[in-house]
Protein backbone atom coordinates (compact mmCIF):
# COMPACT_ATOMS: atom_id res chain seq x y z
CA UNK A 1 0.00 0.00 0.00
CA UNK A 2 1.19 3.00 -0.90
CA UNK A 3 1.40 4.78 2.52
CA UNK A 4 0.81 8.87 1.99
CA UNK A 5 3.13 11.09 3.37
CA UNK A 6 1.57 13.99 5.90
CA UNK A 7 3.88 16.05 8.13
CA UNK A 8 2.36 17.49 11.26
CA UNK A 9 4.43 20.49 12.48
CA UNK A 10 3.98 23.37 14.40
CA UNK A 11 3.61 26.36 11.75
CA UNK A 12 5.69 29.69 11.91
CA UNK A 13 4.25 31.43 15.06
CA UNK A 14 2.96 34.99 14.06
CA UNK A 15 4.69 37.51 16.00
CA UNK A 16 3.29 39.93 13.74
CA UNK A 17 -0.07 39.73 15.04
CA UNK A 18 0.98 41.07 18.18
CA UNK A 19 0.96 45.01 18.52
CA UNK A 20 4.29 46.08 20.61
CA UNK A 21 3.37 46.10 23.87
CA UNK A 22 2.37 42.74 23.79
CA UNK A 23 5.63 42.08 21.93
CA UNK A 24 7.32 43.72 24.89
CA UNK A 25 5.18 41.28 27.05
CA UNK A 26 5.65 38.21 25.84
CA UNK A 27 9.74 39.18 25.53
CA UNK A 28 9.47 39.94 29.33
CA UNK A 29 7.37 36.82 29.89
CA UNK A 30 10.31 35.14 28.52
CA UNK A 31 12.80 36.57 29.98
CA UNK A 32 11.65 36.07 33.43
CA UNK A 33 13.08 32.59 33.90
CA UNK A 34 16.63 33.77 31.51
CA UNK A 35 17.90 35.15 34.77
CA UNK A 36 18.14 35.19 38.56
CA UNK A 37 16.32 38.78 38.91
CA UNK A 38 16.47 40.61 41.61
CA UNK A 39 13.57 42.60 39.83
CA UNK A 40 12.07 43.29 36.51
CA UNK A 41 10.36 46.80 35.46
CA UNK A 42 8.35 47.25 32.03
CA UNK A 43 9.61 51.12 31.46
CA UNK A 44 8.29 50.93 27.83
CA UNK A 45 4.94 51.69 28.02
CA UNK A 46 5.17 54.80 29.72
CA UNK A 47 6.75 56.69 27.75
CA UNK A 48 10.23 58.58 28.30
CA UNK A 49 12.26 55.30 28.51
CA UNK A 50 15.52 56.13 28.06
CA UNK A 51 15.87 53.33 25.57
CA UNK A 52 14.27 50.82 27.66
CA UNK A 53 11.70 48.65 27.18
CA UNK A 54 12.50 46.53 30.25
CA UNK A 55 14.96 47.53 32.71
CA UNK A 56 16.04 44.30 34.82
CA UNK A 57 18.62 43.81 37.69
CA UNK A 58 20.31 40.43 38.02
CA UNK A 59 20.64 39.09 41.61
CA UNK A 60 24.87 39.53 42.73
CA UNK A 61 26.12 36.47 44.07
CA UNK A 62 26.54 36.36 47.49
CA UNK A 63 29.57 37.99 49.15
CA UNK A 64 32.59 36.37 50.26
CA UNK A 65 34.47 39.24 51.70
CA UNK A 66 35.07 39.01 55.13
CA UNK A 67 32.12 40.48 57.92
CA UNK A 68 33.89 43.79 59.35
CA UNK A 69 32.26 47.52 59.57
CA UNK A 70 33.94 48.63 56.62
CA UNK A 71 32.99 45.90 54.11
CA UNK A 72 29.21 46.62 55.39
CA UNK A 73 29.64 50.00 54.54
CA UNK A 74 30.23 49.40 50.89
CA UNK A 75 28.44 46.78 50.31
CA UNK A 76 25.82 47.09 47.72
CA UNK A 77 22.20 47.43 48.56
CA UNK A 78 20.01 44.24 48.84
CA UNK A 79 17.65 45.59 45.82
CA UNK A 80 20.69 46.42 43.77
CA UNK A 81 22.54 44.17 41.20
CA UNK A 82 23.42 43.91 37.85
CA UNK A 83 21.78 46.17 35.74
CA UNK A 84 20.34 44.75 31.92
CA UNK A 85 18.21 46.93 29.21
CA UNK A 86 16.21 44.98 27.31
CA UNK A 87 14.87 46.31 24.02
CA UNK A 88 12.21 44.75 21.92
CA UNK A 89 11.66 45.87 18.21
CA UNK A 90 8.89 44.28 16.47
CA UNK A 91 10.26 44.18 13.33
CA UNK A 92 10.86 41.57 10.44
CA UNK A 93 13.77 42.68 9.24
CA UNK A 94 16.83 43.87 10.68
CA UNK A 95 20.17 44.05 8.74
CA UNK A 96 23.10 44.89 9.99
CA UNK A 97 23.12 48.72 9.63
CA UNK A 98 19.80 49.05 11.40
CA UNK A 99 21.20 46.73 14.22
CA UNK A 100 24.32 49.17 14.82
CA UNK A 101 21.68 52.23 14.99
CA UNK A 102 19.45 50.56 17.51
CA UNK A 103 22.84 49.52 19.60
CA UNK A 104 23.96 53.53 19.32
CA UNK A 105 21.06 54.64 20.22
CA UNK A 106 20.46 52.85 23.15
CA UNK A 107 24.02 51.81 24.90
CA UNK A 108 25.75 54.76 26.38
CA UNK A 109 29.77 53.70 25.90
CA UNK A 110 30.25 56.24 29.47
CA UNK A 111 27.69 54.29 31.24
CA UNK A 112 26.75 50.95 29.70
CA UNK A 113 24.64 48.06 31.58
CA UNK A 114 26.13 45.37 32.41
CA UNK A 115 24.04 43.08 29.74
CA UNK A 116 21.86 43.82 26.92
CA UNK A 117 19.00 42.13 25.18
CA UNK A 118 17.90 42.74 21.98
CA UNK A 119 14.92 41.20 20.88
CA UNK A 120 12.82 41.51 17.52
CA UNK A 121 10.80 38.31 15.52
CA UNK A 122 13.38 38.77 12.39
CA UNK A 123 16.39 36.41 10.98
CA UNK A 124 19.85 37.67 11.68
CA UNK A 125 22.29 36.91 9.08
CA UNK A 126 26.00 36.40 10.29
CA UNK A 127 26.73 39.79 9.73
CA UNK A 128 24.01 41.74 11.68
CA UNK A 129 25.33 38.88 14.71
CA UNK A 130 28.74 40.26 13.79
CA UNK A 131 28.10 43.91 13.87
CA UNK A 132 26.23 43.83 17.42
CA UNK A 133 28.78 41.72 19.18
CA UNK A 134 30.97 44.24 18.14
CA UNK A 135 29.28 47.41 18.67
CA UNK A 136 28.47 46.14 22.48
CA UNK A 137 32.38 44.98 23.02
CA UNK A 138 33.09 48.41 22.20
CA UNK A 139 31.07 50.10 24.81
CA UNK A 140 31.52 47.94 27.74
CA UNK A 141 28.56 45.75 27.79
CA UNK A 142 29.48 42.63 29.44
CA UNK A 143 26.89 40.02 28.05
CA UNK A 144 24.62 40.62 25.24
CA UNK A 145 22.57 38.29 23.58
CA UNK A 146 20.07 38.79 19.98
CA UNK A 147 17.01 36.83 20.21
CA UNK A 148 15.76 36.73 16.76
CA UNK A 149 12.83 34.38 15.60
CA UNK A 150 14.52 31.51 15.95
CA UNK A 151 15.27 31.44 19.14
CA UNK A 152 12.21 32.99 20.76
CA UNK A 153 10.26 29.93 18.74
CA UNK A 154 12.85 27.52 20.15
CA UNK A 155 12.05 29.14 23.62
CA UNK A 156 8.30 29.08 23.25
CA UNK A 157 8.12 25.30 22.01
CA UNK A 158 10.54 24.60 25.13
CA UNK A 159 7.81 22.67 28.15
CA UNK A 160 8.62 24.97 30.53
CA UNK A 161 7.35 27.54 28.62
CA UNK A 162 4.34 25.97 27.03
CA UNK A 163 1.60 28.63 29.36
CA UNK A 164 3.06 31.48 27.71
CA UNK A 165 2.51 30.35 24.21
CA UNK A 166 -1.10 29.59 25.09
CA UNK A 167 -1.91 33.21 26.33
CA UNK A 168 -0.44 34.92 24.20
CA UNK A 169 -1.09 32.45 20.52
CA UNK A 170 -3.73 29.73 22.05
CA UNK A 171 -1.44 27.27 21.35
CA UNK A 172 -0.45 24.41 23.60
CA UNK A 173 1.99 21.74 22.38
CA UNK A 174 1.24 19.89 25.90
CA UNK A 175 -2.57 19.72 25.19
CA UNK A 176 -0.96 18.34 21.72
CA UNK A 177 0.99 15.85 23.76
CA UNK A 178 -1.57 14.58 25.98
CA UNK A 179 -4.35 14.41 22.98
CA UNK A 180 -1.67 12.60 20.95
CA UNK A 181 -1.20 9.83 23.56
CA UNK A 182 -5.04 9.73 24.24
CA UNK A 183 -4.83 8.44 20.29
CA UNK A 184 -2.30 6.34 20.30
CA UNK A 185 -3.60 4.24 23.87
CA UNK A 186 -7.16 4.20 21.95
CA UNK A 187 -5.64 2.56 18.78
CA UNK A 188 -3.67 0.10 20.28
CA UNK A 189 -6.71 -1.07 22.45
CA UNK A 190 -8.78 -1.08 19.24
CA UNK A 191 -5.50 -3.32 17.57
CA UNK A 192 -5.45 -5.96 20.86
CA UNK A 193 -9.21 -6.28 20.64
CA UNK A 194 -9.30 -7.25 17.02
CA UNK A 195 -5.94 -9.34 17.46
CA UNK A 196 -8.05 -10.97 20.04
CA UNK A 197 -11.11 -11.29 18.39
CA UNK A 198 -10.06 -12.28 14.59
CA UNK A 199 -6.62 -14.35 16.26
CA UNK A 200 -3.07 -13.12 14.51
CA UNK A 201 -4.26 -15.02 11.03
CA UNK A 202 -7.55 -12.65 10.50
CA UNK A 203 -7.92 -13.83 6.81
CA UNK A 204 -11.03 -14.88 5.32
CA UNK A 205 -12.99 -13.68 8.31
CA UNK A 206 -15.82 -11.35 8.31
CA UNK A 207 -15.94 -8.52 9.62
CA UNK A 208 -19.16 -5.60 9.18
CA UNK A 209 -17.76 -2.44 9.17
CA UNK A 210 -20.36 0.15 9.96
CA UNK A 211 -20.87 3.90 9.82
CA UNK A 212 -20.17 5.54 13.56
CA UNK A 213 -23.31 8.30 12.24
CA UNK A 214 -26.13 5.96 11.19
CA UNK A 215 -28.58 5.33 13.42
CA UNK A 216 -31.15 3.27 11.27
CA UNK A 217 -29.15 -0.30 11.30
CA UNK A 218 -30.57 -2.91 9.92
CA UNK A 219 -32.90 -1.21 8.25
CA UNK A 220 -31.55 -0.60 4.29
CA UNK A 221 -35.06 1.26 3.19
CA UNK A 222 -34.00 4.57 5.75
CA UNK A 223 -31.85 5.53 2.74
CA UNK A 224 -32.82 5.97 -0.73
CA UNK A 225 -29.10 6.16 -1.68
CA UNK A 226 -28.06 2.73 0.56
CA UNK A 227 -27.12 0.65 -2.63
CA UNK A 228 -24.16 3.64 -3.58
CA UNK A 229 -23.68 4.66 -0.67
CA UNK A 230 -24.05 2.09 2.13
CA UNK A 231 -23.87 2.58 5.69
CA UNK A 232 -22.68 -0.87 6.82
CA UNK A 233 -21.16 -3.04 4.83
CA UNK A 234 -19.61 -6.67 5.51
CA UNK A 235 -15.99 -7.74 4.35
CA UNK A 236 -13.77 -10.42 4.82
CA UNK A 237 -10.52 -9.73 6.65
CA UNK A 238 -7.28 -10.22 4.09
CA UNK A 239 -4.44 -9.28 7.10
CA UNK A 240 -3.26 -7.10 9.72
CA UNK A 241 -1.29 -4.25 9.15
CA UNK A 242 0.83 -2.41 11.33
CA UNK A 243 -1.52 0.47 11.51
CA UNK A 244 -4.97 -1.24 10.82
CA UNK A 245 -6.95 -3.71 9.46
CA UNK A 246 -7.00 -5.00 5.61
CA UNK A 247 -10.51 -6.34 4.03
CA UNK A 248 -11.46 -7.35 0.81
CA UNK A 249 -13.09 -4.86 -1.42
CA UNK A 250 -12.98 -6.13 -5.06
CA UNK A 251 -11.93 -8.57 -7.50
CA UNK A 252 -12.49 -7.88 -10.76
CA UNK A 253 -11.05 -9.44 -14.12
CA UNK A 254 -8.25 -8.02 -15.31
CA UNK A 255 -6.08 -8.31 -18.86
CA UNK A 256 -1.96 -8.00 -18.25
CA UNK A 257 0.69 -7.81 -20.98
CA UNK A 258 3.75 -7.86 -19.04
CA UNK A 259 5.97 -6.99 -21.95
CA UNK A 260 4.35 -3.94 -23.03
CA UNK A 261 3.45 -2.98 -19.48
CA UNK A 262 -0.01 -2.77 -20.16
CA UNK A 263 -3.03 -3.76 -18.35
CA UNK A 264 -7.19 -3.04 -18.36
CA UNK A 265 -9.85 -4.41 -16.09
CA UNK A 266 -13.89 -4.28 -16.24
CA UNK A 267 -15.67 -3.00 -12.91
CA UNK A 268 -18.64 -5.08 -14.48
CA UNK A 269 -18.65 -8.40 -12.23
CA UNK A 270 -17.28 -8.38 -8.58
CA UNK A 271 -15.95 -11.51 -7.57
CA UNK A 272 -15.50 -10.95 -4.18
CA UNK A 273 -18.04 -13.44 -1.92
CA UNK A 274 -18.53 -12.84 1.77
CA UNK A 275 -17.60 -15.39 4.08
CA UNK A 276 -20.50 -18.03 4.77
CA UNK A 277 -20.63 -19.52 8.05
CA UNK A 278 -23.27 -22.38 9.20
CA UNK A 279 -25.55 -19.32 10.83
CA UNK A 280 -25.22 -17.14 8.44
CA UNK A 281 -27.69 -16.41 5.68
CA UNK A 282 -26.80 -17.33 2.07
CA UNK A 283 -25.46 -15.41 -0.73
CA UNK A 284 -28.00 -14.63 -3.78
CA UNK A 285 -27.56 -14.14 -7.04
CA UNK A 286 -29.77 -13.21 -9.24
CA UNK A 287 -30.50 -14.10 -12.41
CA UNK A 288 -29.42 -11.06 -14.36
CA UNK A 289 -26.09 -10.78 -12.42
CA UNK A 290 -25.21 -14.30 -13.06
CA UNK A 291 -25.99 -13.98 -16.51
CA UNK A 292 -23.44 -11.20 -16.72
CA UNK A 293 -20.83 -12.67 -14.56
CA UNK A 294 -20.94 -15.40 -17.48
CA UNK A 295 -20.72 -13.62 -20.06
CA UNK A 296 -17.76 -11.25 -18.60
CA UNK A 297 -16.01 -14.53 -17.72
CA UNK A 298 -16.39 -16.30 -20.79
CA UNK A 299 -14.47 -12.55 -22.73
CA UNK A 300 -11.80 -13.00 -20.02
CA UNK A 301 -11.13 -16.90 -20.33
CA UNK A 302 -10.34 -16.41 -23.89
CA UNK A 303 -7.45 -13.88 -23.36
CA UNK A 304 -4.19 -15.81 -23.34
CA UNK A 305 -3.59 -17.96 -20.01
CA UNK A 306 -0.39 -15.42 -19.74
CA UNK A 307 -2.57 -12.30 -19.57
CA UNK A 308 -5.45 -12.98 -17.32
CA UNK A 309 -5.47 -11.86 -14.22
CA UNK A 310 -7.23 -10.15 -11.52
CA UNK A 311 -7.50 -7.11 -10.22
CA UNK A 312 -7.57 -6.79 -6.91
CA UNK A 313 -8.62 -4.01 -4.27
CA UNK A 314 -8.15 -3.92 -0.88
CA UNK A 315 -9.43 -1.37 2.16
CA UNK A 316 -7.10 -0.05 4.67
CA UNK A 317 -9.12 0.49 7.90
CA UNK A 318 -6.70 2.03 10.64
CA UNK A 319 -6.68 1.72 13.86
CA UNK A 320 -7.10 5.07 15.20
CA UNK A 321 -10.58 5.23 13.00
CA UNK A 322 -12.35 2.31 14.73
CA UNK A 323 -14.37 3.87 17.43
CA UNK A 324 -15.92 0.48 19.25
CA UNK A 325 -15.81 -3.22 18.68
CA UNK A 326 -18.79 -5.14 19.19
CA UNK A 327 -17.03 -8.42 18.78
CA UNK A 328 -20.13 -10.56 19.25
CA UNK A 329 -22.03 -9.06 15.97
CA UNK A 330 -25.83 -9.81 15.64
CA UNK A 331 -28.73 -12.52 14.77
CA UNK A 332 -28.33 -10.01 11.05
CA UNK A 333 -24.48 -10.22 10.56
CA UNK A 334 -22.86 -12.69 13.57
CA UNK A 335 -19.40 -11.65 12.71
CA UNK A 336 -17.41 -8.52 14.69
CA UNK A 337 -19.06 -5.20 14.21
CA UNK A 338 -16.51 -2.01 13.71
CA UNK A 339 -17.81 1.31 14.20
CA UNK A 340 -15.49 3.61 12.26
CA UNK A 341 -16.55 7.22 10.25
CA UNK A 342 -17.28 6.72 7.26
CA UNK A 343 -16.39 9.22 4.43
CA UNK A 344 -18.49 10.60 1.65
CA UNK A 345 -16.19 9.36 -1.32
CA UNK A 346 -13.86 6.46 0.69
CA UNK A 347 -16.60 4.95 2.97
CA UNK A 348 -14.60 3.72 6.13
CA UNK A 349 -11.62 3.37 4.50
CA UNK A 350 -8.10 5.25 5.28
CA UNK A 351 -6.51 4.24 1.79
CA UNK A 352 -6.50 1.27 -0.74
CA UNK A 353 -4.20 -1.68 -1.53
CA UNK A 354 -4.52 -2.18 -5.18
CA UNK A 355 -2.30 -4.27 -7.27
CA UNK A 356 -2.44 -7.54 -9.71
CA UNK A 357 -3.12 -11.07 -8.98
CA UNK A 358 -1.50 -13.27 -12.00
CA UNK A 359 -1.32 -16.30 -9.53
CA UNK A 360 -1.72 -16.68 -5.95
CA UNK A 361 1.78 -16.21 -5.52
CA UNK A 362 2.51 -13.69 -8.20
CA UNK A 363 1.68 -10.20 -7.48
CA UNK A 364 2.06 -6.93 -10.04
CA UNK A 365 2.29 -3.72 -8.83
CA UNK A 366 0.33 -1.27 -11.30
CA UNK A 367 3.49 1.12 -10.78
CA UNK A 368 5.12 1.71 -14.27
CA UNK A 369 1.65 -0.06 -16.30
CA UNK A 370 -0.43 2.13 -18.79
CA UNK A 371 -3.77 1.38 -19.00
CA UNK A 372 -5.41 0.17 -22.45
CA UNK A 373 -8.75 -0.68 -23.91
CA UNK A 374 -9.57 -4.66 -23.55
CA UNK A 375 -12.49 -5.01 -22.28
CA UNK A 376 -15.89 -3.89 -23.84
CA UNK A 377 -18.28 -1.70 -21.88
CA UNK A 378 -21.03 -4.47 -23.41
CA UNK A 379 -20.54 -7.96 -22.93
CA UNK A 380 -21.84 -10.89 -25.45
CA UNK A 381 -23.72 -13.72 -23.98
CA UNK A 382 -21.12 -16.86 -24.23
CA UNK A 383 -21.79 -18.89 -27.00
CA UNK A 384 -20.15 -22.38 -28.96
CA UNK A 385 -18.62 -22.84 -32.15
CA UNK A 386 -18.03 -26.30 -33.56
CA UNK A 387 -19.25 -29.12 -31.02
CA UNK A 388 -17.20 -31.82 -32.07
CA UNK A 389 -18.80 -35.70 -31.84
CA UNK A 390 -16.91 -37.45 -34.19
CA UNK A 391 -13.62 -35.50 -33.67
CA UNK A 392 -11.00 -36.18 -30.49
CA UNK A 393 -7.84 -34.80 -28.97
CA UNK A 394 -5.15 -37.37 -27.77
CA UNK A 395 -3.22 -36.03 -24.86
CA UNK A 396 0.06 -37.83 -23.34
CA UNK A 397 -0.68 -39.21 -19.76
CA UNK A 398 -0.02 -36.15 -17.46
CA UNK A 399 -2.03 -34.01 -19.75
CA UNK A 400 -5.10 -36.00 -19.11
CA UNK A 401 -4.24 -36.36 -15.08
CA UNK A 402 -4.25 -32.86 -14.58
CA UNK A 403 -7.66 -32.89 -16.48
CA UNK A 404 -9.38 -34.21 -13.27
CA UNK A 405 -8.23 -31.34 -10.68
CA UNK A 406 -7.05 -28.52 -12.87
CA UNK A 407 -9.47 -25.65 -12.97
CA UNK A 408 -7.30 -23.25 -14.44
CA UNK A 409 -7.49 -25.34 -18.00
CA UNK A 410 -4.63 -27.34 -20.10
CA UNK A 411 -2.70 -26.34 -22.69
CA UNK A 412 -2.13 -28.22 -26.05
CA UNK A 413 1.64 -27.66 -28.51
CA UNK A 414 1.05 -29.34 -31.76
CA UNK A 415 3.98 -29.11 -33.70
CA UNK A 416 2.20 -31.62 -36.47
CA UNK A 417 -0.84 -29.30 -37.77
CA UNK A 418 -3.14 -31.98 -35.45
CA UNK A 419 -5.21 -29.30 -34.38
CA UNK A 420 -5.50 -26.50 -37.09
CA UNK A 421 -9.03 -26.62 -37.56
CA UNK A 422 -9.63 -26.30 -33.82
CA UNK A 423 -10.96 -22.27 -32.77
CA UNK A 424 -11.86 -20.59 -29.75
CA UNK A 425 -16.03 -21.31 -28.86
CA UNK A 426 -15.39 -24.73 -30.26
CA UNK A 427 -15.52 -27.98 -27.72
CA UNK A 428 -14.04 -31.28 -28.26
CA UNK A 429 -13.39 -34.31 -25.95
CA UNK A 430 -10.17 -36.16 -25.16
CA UNK A 431 -9.38 -39.47 -25.71
CA UNK A 432 -9.19 -42.16 -23.39
CA UNK A 433 -11.01 -39.99 -20.47
CA UNK A 434 -14.58 -41.95 -20.34
CA UNK A 435 -16.26 -42.03 -17.90
CA UNK A 436 -18.35 -45.24 -16.29
CA UNK A 437 -21.08 -44.29 -19.06
CA UNK A 438 -18.54 -43.71 -22.11
CA UNK A 439 -18.54 -40.10 -21.59
CA UNK A 440 -15.57 -38.45 -22.61
CA UNK A 441 -13.99 -34.85 -20.74
CA UNK A 442 -14.93 -32.29 -22.97
CA UNK A 443 -12.79 -29.43 -23.55
CA UNK A 444 -14.30 -25.57 -24.55
CA UNK A 445 -10.87 -24.28 -26.88
CA UNK A 446 -10.35 -20.79 -25.11
CA UNK A 447 -7.48 -19.36 -27.23
CA UNK A 448 -5.46 -20.76 -30.08
CA UNK A 449 -2.25 -19.07 -31.89
CA UNK A 450 1.03 -20.15 -33.20
CA UNK A 451 4.49 -19.54 -31.59
CA UNK A 452 8.11 -20.38 -33.35
CA UNK A 453 9.97 -23.07 -31.34
CA UNK A 454 12.60 -20.13 -30.72
CA UNK A 455 10.27 -18.23 -28.75
CA UNK A 456 8.80 -21.07 -26.86
CA UNK A 457 12.78 -22.12 -26.23
CA UNK A 458 13.57 -18.87 -24.65
CA UNK A 459 9.88 -19.15 -22.67
CA UNK A 460 11.86 -22.45 -21.09
CA UNK A 461 14.79 -21.37 -20.54
CA UNK A 462 13.61 -20.45 -16.71
CA UNK A 463 10.80 -23.18 -16.71
CA UNK A 464 12.66 -26.49 -17.63
CA UNK A 465 9.72 -28.38 -16.51
CA UNK A 466 7.52 -26.53 -19.44
CA UNK A 467 10.38 -27.87 -22.45
CA UNK A 468 9.77 -30.92 -20.91
CA UNK A 469 5.72 -30.57 -20.73
CA UNK A 470 5.85 -29.55 -24.24
CA UNK A 471 8.47 -32.13 -25.75
CA UNK A 472 6.08 -34.70 -24.45
CA UNK A 473 3.43 -33.35 -26.17
CA UNK A 474 5.17 -33.36 -29.66
CA UNK A 475 6.85 -36.41 -29.45
CA UNK A 476 10.18 -35.31 -30.15
CA UNK A 477 12.82 -32.87 -29.22
CA UNK A 478 11.69 -29.05 -29.48
CA UNK A 479 13.54 -27.13 -32.25
CA UNK A 480 14.12 -23.44 -33.33
CA UNK A 481 12.66 -23.47 -36.37
CA UNK A 482 9.49 -25.09 -35.54
CA UNK A 483 5.98 -23.86 -35.77
CA UNK A 484 3.87 -24.67 -33.05
CA UNK A 485 0.26 -24.32 -32.14
CA UNK A 486 -0.80 -23.32 -28.64
CA UNK A 487 -4.27 -24.28 -27.75
CA UNK A 488 -5.61 -23.73 -24.50
CA UNK A 489 -8.62 -25.39 -23.53
CA UNK A 490 -11.26 -25.35 -20.15
CA UNK A 491 -13.18 -28.40 -19.27
CA UNK A 492 -16.50 -28.31 -20.14
CA UNK A 493 -19.44 -30.21 -18.82
CA UNK A 494 -22.43 -31.48 -20.98
CA UNK A 495 -25.60 -28.77 -18.99
CA UNK A 496 -23.17 -26.09 -20.09
CA UNK A 497 -23.67 -26.59 -23.27
CA UNK A 498 -27.63 -27.48 -23.29
CA UNK A 499 -27.48 -23.93 -20.88
CA UNK A 500 -26.32 -22.15 -23.74
CA UNK A 501 -27.19 -23.73 -27.15
CA UNK A 502 -28.35 -27.12 -28.12
CA UNK A 503 -26.02 -29.52 -29.84
CA UNK A 504 -26.72 -29.84 -33.09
Amino acid sequence: MAKPHVTRTLGPIHFEDLDPHRFEDLIRQLAYDFKQWQSIESTGRGGADDGFDIRAYEVLPPSTTPDDEDTQEDAPHPMEGNLWMIQCKREKELGPKRVEAIVSEAVNPDSPPYGYVLAAPAHFSKAAHDTFRGELRNRGVMEFYLWGAGELEDMLCQPKNDHILFAFFGISLTSRRRSRTTEIRAAVNVKNKLRRVLGDDPSHQSVLLRDLQDAHYPYEDEYKDFEKRPRWKEHSAVAFHPLGLIVSVARHYAYIDKPKAEWDFTKAVNNIMPVQGPDRRRFVIDTQEQELKIAVQGFWEHLPRTKRATFVCNGFVSFDSIAFIDDKGDTEYDCPHLFVDFHNQRGPFSGFVQYLEINERQHESLEGFKRVKIFPENFPKPTFGTIYKDKFVTVDHRTRAALKHNADGITLYDADKKYDYLKPTDVIGVQGTEDEKGNKTLLKITNVRLATGGELLDACKDNPLLKQHIESQISRQLRPGDAVQIVEALVMCDWQIEQNRPVV
